[in-house]
């Protein structure tokens, strides 16, 4: 790895973003299971976490008779995906440092710098907002029908036809590209935030250089992601019990192999 870009975020210290492999994307995932295997209980927690509350949302969508939202909502889980790791990303740190895992101390980490992390959290919420925004205005711009009262009936629409497939297919775009801003704004500024006293801006412009200057591993490593979490949406949210802290241990190390922080003042 070589170091291709610094970004001077205040006096005293510089980031600088390294150029990595593609090879290194795979890295990422096999230091993510070592973790998982080094803190089993820890880890697991947060997976089985998420998976009773999308269960939970997913009930409440289903009894309430709103189907049409379930997709968008099952979408828009990727644009806040990055915060709700604060927890297996502290897991990870500790390990790094070779310290015994400990749950309160995950489970407390979004306190380490807690304001820059919370205007983060606000920036994802507003993207997802937005995208559920757009998600609506996708579906009821392309189907003027009576809103289906049942699973088969929301089928039937969405795949039969074409108003469905309509929706499918600008919907897929429109999230796809909301996505991958969210993705360049956030692939490591969470981690950052958590590691180091940087404000959110700093971390949202380390976060795109990292993505400017891997482009090709990044997109990969983005695909990767999204293959995990949908490959867990297909289990009924059961394979988050794993999955999710796999990718969450892998954006820490892809933080920790992107981002340089050198102590030293810029001339």
């Amino acid at each position: 790895m070589k170091q291709v870009y610094t970004l001077k975020i205040n006096k005293t210290e510089n980031i600088g973003i390294n150029e990595i492999p593609t090879e290194q994307v795979w890295q990422w995932l096999a230091a993510a299971w070592k973790d998982i295997q080094q803190a089993p209980g820890q880890s697991l927690f947060f997976g089985t976490s998420l998976t009773l509350l999308s269960i939970v949302i997913s009930v409440g969508v289903i009894v309430t008779g709103n189907y049409y939202l379930l997709l968008p909502l099952l979408a828009g889980f990727l644009l806040i995906a990055p915060f709700i790791g604060i927890g297996p990303y502290s897991i990870s740190q500790q390990l790094e440092h070779n310290e015994n895992s400990s749950l309160k101390v995950a489970s407390l980490a979004w306190s380490q710098n807690r304001f820059q992390l919370f205007s983060m959290g606000v920036v994802l919420l507003v993207s997802f907002v937005v995208w559920f925004m757009l998600a609506r205005l996708i579906f009821f711009s392309f189907y003027d029908g009576q809103i289906p009262s049942d699973w088969q009936g929301y089928i039937s629409v969405v795949l039969g036809s074409w108003e469905g497939l309509q929706i499918l297919s600008v919907g897929t775009f429109v999230g796809g590209m909301v996505a991958i801003a969210v993705f360049a704004l956030s692939a490591v500024s969470i981690p950052m935030l958590m590691d180091r006293p940087v404000s959110f801006i700093s971390a949202m412009r380390t976060s795109l250089a990292a993505v400017r200057y891997n482009l090709v591993s990044m997109l990969l490593w983005g695909g990767m992601l999204v293959t995990i979490i949908y490959a867990c949406f297909m289990t009924a949210f059961l394979g988050f019990i794993i999955g999710f802290p796999l990718a969450a241990h892998g954006t820490w190390h892809a933080y920790r192999d992107l981002v340089t922080i050198n102590d030293r003042q810029l001339d």
